[in-house]
C-alpha cells in the first residue's frame, strides 16, 4: 500500500515538472528559480520585504510578536496554519490574522487559496504591512504572494517569480507551479491578465 503511494506521488510529481501550460511552464519557472547568475539570489533571512509592504518570512518571524509591531506589520498570513498558530497572541496587539492549512506537497491544491489569500494581502498592503509566512517561507507562502502579484499587481507568473527571487531564496514545490502556471492561463483567458 505504502509503495502505491509512493508511486503515485512520483507520477504526479514527474507530471508536475514537464507541465507545459499556454503561456507559462514548470520549467520556465524552475530555471527563473535556479537562476544565480545574474546576482539576483536574495537572502535567506527570517524575513524579506519583497513588495511593498509585503514581508515574506518563516516561523520564527512570525512568532516574535513584538518584532512584528516594530516592523509595523498590521496583518499577518500564516501558510502553514495547524503546525505554527500564535493567532490568538496577534489579536492582543491588534494584527489581523488570516490561517491557511496547506501542506507543502505537490499534490496539495493550494489553489483554492489564490483568491482569498491575495485579497486578505490587498487589504492589508492598503492598511498597513503583512507577513506572509510558512514554516520556512521557501514554498507555501513565495506561492501565494505570487498569486497576490498576478492578482492584484498584474504581473506574470514569471514576472511574479522574478520579483520575488530577487529578493528572497524561495523554492515552491513543482506542484505549486504549475498551479501559478494554470492561475496565469486562467487569469490571461479570463481578460485579468494581459501577456508582455
Amino acid at each position: 500500500m505504502a509503495n502505491m503511494k509512493l508511486a503515485r506521488r512520483v507520477y504526479y510529481w514527474e507530471k508536475c515538472r514537464e507541465f507545459q501550460g499556454k503561456t507559462c511552464s514548470v520549467p520556465e519557472l524552475n530555471e527563473i528559480i535556479c537562476n544565480i547568475t545574474k546576482n539576483w539570489c536574495g537572502t535567506w533571512d527570517s524575513y524579506n520585504f519583497v513588495y511593498p509592504n509585503i514581508l515574506l518570512g518563516d516561523r520564527s518571524i512570525a512568532q516574535d510578536v513584538s518584532k512584528l509591531k516594530s516592523l509595523g506589520v498590521t496583518h499577518v498570513l500564516n501558510a502553514a496554519h495547524g503546525a505554527i498558530d500564535v493567532s490568538k497572541e496577534y489579536e492582543k496587539v491588534g494584527i489581523e490574522y488570516l490561517g491557511v492549512p496547506a501542506d507543502d506537497v505537490p499534490t496539495y491544491n493550494l489553489k483554492q487559496h489564490f483568491e482569498p489569500a491575495a485579497a486578505f494581502i490587498n487589504t492589508a498592503v492598503k492598511k498597513g504591512k503583512v507577513l506572509v509566512h510558512c514554516h520556512v517561507g521557501y514554498s507555501r507562502s513565495p506561492t501565494l504572494v505570487a498569486a497576490y502579484l498576478m492578482l492584484y499587481q498584474e504581473l506574470t507568473a514569471q514576472e511574479s517569480i522574478t520579483l520575488i527571487r530577487g529578493k528572497r531564496f524561495i523554492g515552491p514545490n513543482d506542484g505549486f507551479l504549475r498551479q501559478l502556471c494554470e492561475f496565469n492561463d486562467q487569469l490571461v483567458e479570463e481578460g485579468r491578465l494581459e501577456l508582455p
